[in-house]
């Protein structure tokens, strides 16, 4: 238990440093076109490896808010060039905001499992059922199984065969895992595996048959009951 622990928190750094990095640019303490401090400086600032200061930089950079520059480092981008869409984790936190995001996630990817039941390939299903098979007979989700959840979701955005929706899908499931950790300590009950498994095998199911309604339906459900189990009340349509 100590060492899942610990697993769990060091998994959560990046994401911190990330955000705090964040609100000092959202305060105005580092301005657009200011080189962000060495990965050695960070490193010290925050009390970790320069590996963890890394990662948080690079999800700033997937993020659209900073850039490489040659011979600067990394760079606040000004706002006018920054990407539209961006998941802060600390706003998650806010009312509505949890919510709001599982309704676009049931946008996205019910109709990814539509689409993905009509075009998917002999590839995709495989990786499909791989992410699967990492799920089955575990009662946790340690880091190996919040992996194989977001690669399951991955792999159905790929299926989908739209280049631009797979990308959304991509960046939403990196975010979500946060969610399914809060999950653990939020769900009382000890079948949160089983059920999240339970659910997509069904999604799995329809996908496999070519079922592009039963996959929408399939991923509808799963969706609302990642939601109800995190207390996020959100109503999906399914009708095409």
């Amino acid at each position: 238990m100590v060492e899942s622990r610990e697993v769990r928190r060091l998994s959560l750094l990046p994401d911190r440093i990330a955000a705090d990095i964040m609100a000092k640019i959202q305060d105005g303490e580092l301005m657009p076109g200011d080189p962000l401090p060495t990965e050695h400086a960070l490193a010290g600032t925050f009390g970790v490896s320069r590996n963890v200061v890394r990662e948080a930089i690079a999800r700033l950079r997937s993020d659209g808010v900073i850039e490489s520059r040659q011979g600067r480092g990394a760079v606040v981008k000004p706002v006018s060039e920054r990407e539209t869409f961006r998941v802060d984790i600390r706003s998650l936190e806010k009312s509505g905001n949890l919510a709001d995001l599982f309704e676009l996630r049931g946008l996205l990817e019910i109709e990814a499992a539509g689409l993905a039941a009509l075009r998917r390939s002999a590839e995709d299903l495989s990786e499909m059922r791989a992410a699967v098979a990492v799920l089955e007979g575990h009662r946790q989700f340690d880091e190996q199984r919040l992996e194989a959840d977001a690669v399951f979701h991955r792999a159905i955005g790929k299926a989908a065969g739209n280049s631009y929706l797979f990308a959304i899908i991509c960046y939403i499931s990196s975010r979500l895992k946060e969610t399914t950790r809060v999950t653990s300590d939020i769900y009382t009950k000890d079948d949160l595996v089983e059920i999240t498994l339970d659910e997509h095998r069904n999604v799995l199911a329809a996908i496999e048959a070519g079922d592009r309604t039963a996959a929408r339906d399939a991923m509808a459900t799963h969706v609302q009951g990642a939601a109800s189990r995190l207390n996020v009340e959100v109503k999906l349509g399914t009708k095409v």
